[in-house]
């Protein structure tokens, strides 16, 4: 697969899986608004019926009030009792048990002042003139009952709601009949109704006068609240409804109301967070968890699948790579052959001709010139030959570490003045199958293409010689296709790099980037070499920061017999490869 199609297609997996993810995304989040409606749909329900629960008990509460109150105007308009007559107070202090949320019941006289009262002789004997539950009856001789706001008590006793009646004798306005209705008892149902955090419920006057309230803070008792605090933007009309306010997603406040219908209250459910949507916050929270572990799981899947893909590039090119060798590698063994033949016939003329004339000093330099020419091209054909893998090789285990230290001086002396060398090696290395000549000139091959890629102008460089055990991880990370143990031997140097143009065709022969100062042939004979024995090769690179050559032999037992490699003959059998990173 060609880079650009790699791409392409790494690009296209990319979208896929983004499509993908969006189209989930967007459905955890159409369910989790779908269910934040269901949510609060149900706590307005819950919350109307707790309203419509509280709206009940409230007037029940006070036509109660109501009731004993019409009996107590009735008893004292039949009776005229005297102010002070202690069979009226006992009458007081008995209908006073009959209702649970009444502090006191008295009677206040046309003037103003309390004439008979259940808490006598601890009533105020104060003029009530300035109370407006008694001026309404003054001003308005039409007002039958009435209920004030929240009143504080002179004596020092707390809040509490006027419930009154005329009370009429003869006709004539004879006083007002008042019951004490504390808000203590409302708040002790508010909590039995076991709330929970965010969630407060309220009993208001008509004008916004707070009444009771739970969780309980008497601070706000008495205080008339903005329409804002209580019903938000909304006017809050009706006789009940429930108004939402939203401030962003997760932050929402809910007011359920309910006016009563013969008494002058609002009482008010309110829910905020946390109460409000908790459950909610939890479902979010958990498919936040899950899409986390989705995004994960398909940014693993995605990274794994490109692996795979450019594994898959890169198995493509290096079998086109080793095709295009193992074709090069025929024509360069046929030609070799041939050429070989040739020089054979030379050769042997020569030796006829210096038979022919051995007392002729110019005839024996002549033939001298042309030995040596003939021996030079001989060379060059075994290594043609051995890159075509038709060389003979004297195979048989070796050991890296000792063969790469006895002929460190060597190494050393191949990498010049430009670089140092180093060997790195690992005692846990096997041995390998290998030609030691043809090891030690692969290796001196290796270090001199290290040298001429090393810059003078920076310093000197540095090459190291490394060997190691490939473990089956590694050979997998590597990608070997290696049904036997193997053995590592590495040149990295601190060079110019390679980029990937030039290691596409680095293995050829007869490819070099030194132009007339090389002959190409180096590192195809060391990639005939090493396939000849079944091993295979890698190359990293990265270009501005060195090289890293890496031979992998197979591993053998110490006392293993020497044998002969077997000549692949498909390209599937010569994996020859190239990794450029960078």
């Amino acid at each position: 697969m060609a880079t650009a199609e790699l791409r392409s297609d790494s690009r296209s997996t990319v979208g896929i899986a983004a499509l993908l993810w969006l189209l989930v995304s967007a459905l955890v989040f159409s369910l989790l608004l779908h269910e934040r409606r269901v949510q609060l749909t149900r706590a307005e329900r819950t919350a109307r019926a707790l309203t419509m629960l509280m709206q009940a008990h409230t007037e029940s509460a006070f036509d109660a009030v109501d009731l004993v109150l019409a009996g107590v105007a009735d008893a004292y308009a039949a009776l005229r009792p005297a102010a002070d007559d202690p069979r009226f107070h006992a009458l007081l202090r008995q209908r006073l048990t009959e209702l649970p949320s009444v502090r006191a019941i008295f009677v206040v006289g046309p003037d103003g002042y309390i004439r008979n009262a259940s808490d006598s002789p601890n009533s105020p004997s104060a003029p009530l003139t300035d109370r407006e539950y008694f001026r309404r009856y003054v001003d308005d001789p039409a007002l039958v009952r009435a209920i004030s706001p929240p009143v504080y008590s002179r004596a020092g006793l707390g809040w509490f709601n006027a419930v009154t009646r005329r009370i009429v004798v003869d006709g004539r306005f004879a006083g007002v009949a008042v019951a004490a209705v504390v808000p203590t008892n409302f708040e002790a149902l508010y909590r039995s109704m076991e709330l929970g955090p965010g969630q407060t419920i309220e009993l208001f006057y008509e004008d916004r006068t707070r009444v009771a309230r739970y969780p309980a803070d008497d601070s706000k008792i008495g205080r008339k609240a903005t329409r804002e605090e209580v019903f938000g933007t909304s006017a809050g009309n009706g006789a009940a409804g429930t108004i939402v306010v939203r401030d962003g997603l997760f932050r929402v406040r809910m007011t359920s109301y309910r006016r009563l219908s013969d008494a002058p209250f609002v009482v008010t459910l309110t829910q905020e967070p946390p109460s409000l949507l908790a459950a909610w916050r939890v479902e979010v929270f958990g498919a936040a968890l899950a899409m986390a572990a989705l995004t994960g799981l398909l940014i693993a899947l995605v990274v794994q699948l490109r692996r795979k893909r450019q594994m898959a590039a890169r198995v493509s090119q290096r079998i086109a790579q080793s095709e295009r060798i193992e074709a090069v590698g025929q024509l360069t063994g046929g030609i070799a052959h041939d050429f070989a033949n040739l020089l054979g016939i030379v050769r042997t003329n020569l030796a006829i001709i210096e038979r022919l004339h051995p007392p002729d000093v110019r005839v024996r330099k002549a033939l001298e010139t042309s030995e040596r020419a003939v021996a030079n091209a001989r060379r060059l054909i075994d290594q043609l030959l051995l890159f075509a893998r038709r060389g003979s090789l004297d195979v048989h285990p070796i050991d890296p570490n000792e063969v790469l230290q006895r002929h460190l001086d060597l190494l050393r002396q191949a990498a010049g003045r430009q670089a140092r060398v180093e060997l790195v090696l690992d005692e846990d290395a096997p041995w390998c199958l290998a030609d030691e000549s043809q090891f030690v000139a692969a290796m001196v091959n290796l270090v001199a293409n290290a040298r001429d890629a090393i810059d003078d102008s920076l310093g000197r460089g540095s090459i190291t010689v490394q060997t190691s055990r490939v473990s089956a991880a590694q050979a997998a990370e590597w990608e070997l296709d290696a049904v036997r143990p193997l053995v590592r031997v590495s040149v990295v140097d601190s060079g110019v790099g390679m980029d990937e143009k030039v290691l596409a065709h680095v293995f050829e022969p007869f490819f070099t980037t030194k132009g007339n100062e090389g002959t190409g042939l180096g590192l195809a004979q060391v990639y005939g070499f090493v396939n000849q024995l079944g091993g295979e090769v890698r190359i990293e690179s990265t270009l501005g920061q060195g090289s890293a050559v890496h031979l992998f032999f197979p591993a053998v037992q110490a006392d293993a017999s020497p044998v002969q490699p077997a000549v692949a003959t498909t390209p599937s059998e010569t994996s020859a490869s190239i990794s450029a990173s960078g």
